[in-house]
């Protein structure tokens, strides 16, 4: 048997062994009736507990009954860190969403995770997140979100009596406005694009424009979602780190193409490589290039031209083709994905109805109307009142509104 500093590890279990009100007390760490084998991981969390409970002895805040309920002799729960690791597991979700709750767990990790979850105070959370000043609130209550409900699981596996993040107030952000580009502006990137960059780019940034669509939702559009009849094409799918997933809403749509996103989608299908060529038996003229044929509906619409491989995410484009266009053109910088923020407002101030504009963008109303209402009120404020002013000249003072003429 081995005692380092309290913990004694023994052939099929762990004790610890630490003075408290002038007695030794030896306490072996059991879970659910059963002693906990020393395995690496258990002996290092034994060490994360004793010197938790040395610490809480010295500030005079340490309780048998909660570290070792159940009669004394159980030390229920675990680390954080392991519990944050526990709750990932349980999770039923895209791979998107947990890159955004492992981003958290690796916050909390090397600033709470050794502590036991017993042992963890609302101080502690605080201090941690003071460490970060630098973040933002949507991020910190993003973060905050995590830590409460992994320990949630932890109350309700019955390793915790109380949430010690439950109390934690979310903090307060402000949510930055739309910022899109205007009409001048979109034409002179479009045409930069046409100049200097492959065509392939130059049609996808004018899609862009003219679509509105979502950055996850531009890469993952395949050929087989176009109607060319009808020119619509049919948004049901996103790429979000590679991944092929639902879009953000979890809801299909479908978009009309006007004339500038259809005219860009065009030359993109009729730019793309021709088919062999089609020579004719016994001319002695040159072969005559074939037209190109109609592209596999499950084909990637818009592809890096560099690689010739979809578009992962946005950062590459943004690097590459993006920033440095911006630049050259003296235009403030905003990321790519404010070409859908350009488009809800042409809508609106094209004076399309919030309830269309909404559709072809994938948002409900209450949402579209709560970001863009700006838009909806700027510029239109005269052709509303002169709808009134049409209304009530139709009606004299004495005629009721119910009987106004034709």
């Amino acid at each position: 048997m081995a005692d380092t500093r309290g913990v004694e590890i023994r052939e099929s279990s762990i004790r610890l062994s630490f003075a408290f009100n002038g007695k030794r007390e030896r306490r072996t760490l059991m879970v659910d009736g059963a002693a906990l084998p020393p395995t690496p991981a258990n002996v290092k969390y034994a060490h994360r507990l004793i010197a938790d409970i040395r610490l809480r002895i010295r500030a005079g805040t340490f309780s048998l009954a909660e570290y070792f309920p159940d009669n004394g002799t159980v030390a229920r729960g675990g680390a954080v860190a392991d519990q944050l690791d526990h709750w990932l597991s349980t999770q039923n979700i895209e791979e998107s969403t947990k890159a955004g709750y492992s981003s958290a767990i690796k916050f909390w990790k090397p600033l709470i995770g050794q502590l036991a979850m017993t042992a963890v105070r609302h101080s502690d959370i605080l201090k941690a997140l003071r460490t970060r000043p630098d973040l933002n609130g949507k991020t910190v209550n993003n973060y905050v979100s995590v830590l409460r409900a992994a320990m949630q699981l932890a109350v309700l596996d019955q390793l915790l009596k109380d949430n010690p993040v439950a109390a934690i107030e979310n903090a307060k952000w402000q949510k930055e406005p739309p910022d899109p580009f205007d009409r001048e502006e979109v034409e002179k990137i479009v045409a930069y694009a046409q100049e200097h960059y492959d065509p392939a780019v130059a049609n996808m940034i004018e899609f862009r424009f003219f679509t509105g669509v979502r950055t996850s939702e531009m890469v993952g559009l395949q050929w087989g979602s176009i109607d060319w009849n009808k020119r619509q094409m049919l948004v049901r799918e996103a790429v979000v780190r590679g991944i092929r997933k639902q879009t953000k809403t979890n809801k299909a749509r479908i978009v009309a193409l006007n004339s500038r996103a259809f005219a860009a989608l065009e030359r993109h299908r009729d730019a793309l490589p021709r088919a062999n060529i089609l020579t004719i038996p016994g001319a002695v003229s040159s072969p005559l290039p074939q037209k190109p044929s109609a592209p596999a509906a499950d084909t990637t619409i818009f592809l890096d031209p560099r690689y010739g491989t979809p578009w992962v995410d946005e950062r590459a484009f943004r690097r590459s083709f993006w920033t440095p266009a911006l630049k050259a053109l003296g235009i403030r910088y905003r990321p790519p994905n404010n070409s859908r923020h350009t488009f809800a407002t042409m809508l609106l101030m094209a004076g399309a109805t919030p309830a269309y504009a909404a559709k072809q963008m994938g948002h409900s109303v209450e949402m579209f109307l709560s970001v863009y209402s700006k838009w909806i009120d700027d510029g239109h404020g005269d052709l509303e009142q002169a709808k009134l002013e049409r209304f009530i000249g139709q009606n004299s003072p004495a005629t009721p509104l119910d009987q106004k003429k034709g």
